[in-house]
């Protein structure tokens, strides 16, 4: 009779502990808002899980436009931002949906698509709030697990975001997981402010 009440106190602890596990995994994430001053086309903000880091950096490219890295905060997914506007440069550069797509496509078929694991790929359009743009998903077959600092699946793709326009890349471990998702999301939440 003792091993009965004590089997079904385990029992009620088991349940309890179960219940506030699952009301802890249904809490939402904390998040923050970012912001990648650009001058003044502008600032971009966007919202990420806590946390993340947002970092300005330099690629040295050729046409010199402000780059941005986004990093969880286990490094498992990150976007890196290639931040232009309408005027970059001095020139009359103000990319339209259709010619995003374009742009997109021959660089995924330049670049991505000797390497891929995938035959083809398609188009998917970003979309937020405040922010449209295209991009595509490959799975990169020379990756290796050994090489540090690499992920198996890229995203390539362009935004814009009222004036401010650019490309983008998502790395992450998952073509479809939750890391890619939860990039995504972060994208979605791109906003344009003024300086």
């Amino acid at each position: 009779m003792r091993n009965l009440l004590i089997m079904r106190q385990l029992l009620f602890l088991v349940a309890v502990m179960g219940a506030l596990a699952i009301g802890r995994a249904e809490e939402p994430t904390a998040l923050k808002t970012n912001s990648m001053a650009i001058g003044l086309p502008g600032t971009l903000e966007i919202v990420t899980p806590a946390g993340w880091t947002v970092t300005q950096t330099n690629l040295n490219l050729a046409d010199k436009p402000m780059t941005y890295e986004l990093w969880d905060e286990h490094k498992t997914v990150g976007i890196r931002f290639y931040i232009r506007w309408d005027g970059f440069g001095g020139k009359a550069i103000k990319p339209n949906a259709k010619e995003m797509a374009r742009i997109v496509d021959n660089v995924v078929t330049a670049q991505w698509m000797p390497i891929a694991v995938e035959p083809t790929f398609k188009l998917e359009p970003l979309k937020g709030p405040a922010v449209t743009g295209v991009y595509a998903r490959i799975t990169d077959r020379t990756w290796s697990p050994v090489v540090l600092n690499t992920f198996p699946n890229v995203t390539e793709g362009m935004f814009r975001c009222g004036s401010i326009w650019g490309n983008f890349n998502v790395l992450s471990t998952g073509k479809d997981g939750p890391g890619f998702k939860s990039a995504l999301k972060v994208l979605e939440s791109l906003r344009r402010t003024k300086p």
